[in-house]
């Protein structure tokens, strides 16, 4: 299944879905092909892959009500077809945690809260040398830009 639909989900519910999504996505042959097109002419892979999926895929929320997941293999057979979807945050960092798994680099996703009793975001992260860096491509922030959460559930 490439696209899956969780209504009323639980943050239990989310977390076990996404951690399987993630670790599909990053052994995924087309998800591999598709972060090396993004990495092709350069130096830093994190830089680029922030870069292609900010640029190549827009942000659009989920329906009302509903949690949708697509799958990184399914956006990746999409763009090579001529078709890069529009995903929320939590397919980006699905996909962004997915590629950047396949060049080899360890990752992992967050689901933070940026509102008092509520998560409503998610975005991946990278391990360099600096430690874990943010990189979240639904905003015009910078790679690494961080805001305050109030809570944070780590997908790994």
């Amino acid at each position: 299944m490439t696209v899956r639909l969780l209504k009323d989900a639980s943050i239990s519910d989310v977390r076990r879905e996404m951690t399987r999504i993630f670790h599909e996505g990053s052994v995924d042959p087309s998800v591999k092909q598709l972060a090396d097109l993004a990495v092709f002419s350069s130096p830093d892979p994190v830089i680029a892959v922030h870069s292609f999926v900010r640029q190549t895929f827009q942000y659009q929320a989920d329906p009302e009500g509903a949690e949708l997941f697509i799958h990184p293999r399914r956006v990746a057979q999409d763009y090579f077809l001529g078709n890069p979807r529009s995903m929320d945050c939590d397919d980006h960092a699905l996909l962004v945690a997915s590629m950047l798994g396949a060049l080899g680099k360890q990752t992992r996703i967050l689901i933070v809260g940026t509102k008092s009793q509520e998560l409503d975001h998610a975005l991946a992260q990278v391990n360099t040398l600096l430690g874990w860096v943010s990189v979240d491509t639904t905003d015009s922030h910078p790679l690494g830009w961080v805001r305050k959460f109030w809570q944070t559930i780590v997908v790994d």
